[in-house]
């Protein structure tokens, strides 16, 4: 028996972006913290989970800091399906020309993200003066990010800011996105499914050895094509056999399980955490229907998402010092909420800034 799909409307694409979002600006806050334990984000370790075990049995009150830490870094799938998703939903019935549409990726996001770089560098110029001794600038770091190649260079893809890497990577999903959706109108989801696997092989071949030359396959599109892929099959899906979804919950929620321990399954857990997160979607979305300030809150953050993602990597240094000076628990959190507090009122700002540069810059072309 097949049922019905329910397409995501606007409002709740922008309500997960908004959980996805917060996720990713705690976890970039937290992570970091000492002890440093890592995480299972772009490479693989059996160890980490332990490491987090067993920070969790001998200090308790650090739950907070070691959820978002250790799940945080999943806040991005949301994005990367909703890229697949949203654009097949936008291009399936229409043309693409390429021109058109890599011009209207650059008015949309490359222009902010020359313009954050540009906030960046002014900040960088008031703490080499009256801050720091330190280096502050690491310009051919900066000219990679701006050509958009820092992700195939070693060592460069988390440089100088390191979410910045994600704006490198949505550009190559621009680039090859015209040519995936048409081969997958042609070819069906057979081809998605090629697509898919071909990007785990790549990942067994040949991400070890790239590891070790400071590149890695998830700095780019290759390491995300099932995500990709899931978001553009659930595009064009108006019904869904329910014994196939029954066993692919079932199925995405032991691969979760064993990624903490398995290479293999590690590997598909971005995918899989994605099916289980659309699975309870429509749960969350009624639970938000009678909870409006979670969810006013929730559409703030997710129409302000691509913003604070830009501006939060660069300004979360003074509160990581504060949380690194004393190794409180209460006092980490309290630095972590002060810095989303700080990141967003920046945010706001760089939004107003932005609309009105671009406005000039487009205006002037």
């Amino acid at each position: 028996m097949s049922i019905p799909i329910e397409h995501f409307s606007k409002q709740q694409t922008t309500i997960l972006k908004g959980l996805g979002i917060l996720l990713i600006v705690l976890h970039n806050f937290y992570h970091n913290l000492t002890p440093v334990m890592g995480e299972n984000e772009f490479s693989f370790s059996e160890d980490i989970f332990w490491n987090y075990y067993l920070v969790l049995q001998s200090s308790p009150e650090h739950v907070l800091r070691l959820l978002f830490s250790y799940f945080g870094h999943y806040g991005v799938q949301v994005f990367i399906f909703f890229s697949g998703y949203g654009l097949t939903r936008k291009y399936d019935h229409q043309p693409i020309i390429m021109s058109q549409f890599l011009i209207g990726r650059i008015k949309k996001l490359y222009l902010s993200f020359l313009f954050c770089i540009a906030l960046y560098m002014v900040l960088g110029l008031v703490k080499a003066e009256f801050l720091t001794d330190e280096k502050v600038f690491y310009w051919d770091s900066l000219l990679w990010k701006v050509l958009l190649i820092s992700n195939f260079i070693p060592g460069q893809a988390l440089m100088p800011v390191g979410p910045w890497w994600f704006i490198v990577f949505i550009f190559q999903v621009y680039v090859l996105f015209p040519w995936l959706l048409k081969s997958y109108q042609k070819l069906g989801a057979k081809f998605l499914v090629f697509v898919s696997l071909l990007g785990i092989l790549l990942e067994f071949q040949f991400n070890t050895h790239l590891i070790t030359q400071q590149l890695n396959i998830n700095y780019t599109i290759f390491g995300h094509l099932p995500v990709l892929c899931l978001g553009m099959f659930f595009a064009k899906q108006e019904r869904i056999d329910s014994l196939a979804l029954s066993v692919g919950i079932s199925l995405s929620l032991c691969v979760l399980l064993l990624a903490n321990f398995e290479k293999a399954a590690w590997v598909l857990s971005n995918a899989a955490l994605v099916i289980i997160f659309l699975s309870i979607s429509t749960k969350l979305f009624k639970l938000l229907s009678s909870w409006h300030l979670i969810e006013s809150c929730l559409l703030f953050y997710g129409k302000l998402s691509f913003h604070l993602f830009l501006v939060s990597g660069f300004l979360r240094s003074p509160f990581h010092n504060i949380a690194e000076s004393y190794h409180f628990w209460w006092l980490d959190n309290l630095a972590a909420l002060m810095c989303l507090l700080f990141s967003t009122l920046s945010a706001i700002a760089f939004l107003r800034l932005d609309d009105k540069l671009r406005y000039i810059v487009c205006k002037a072309a």
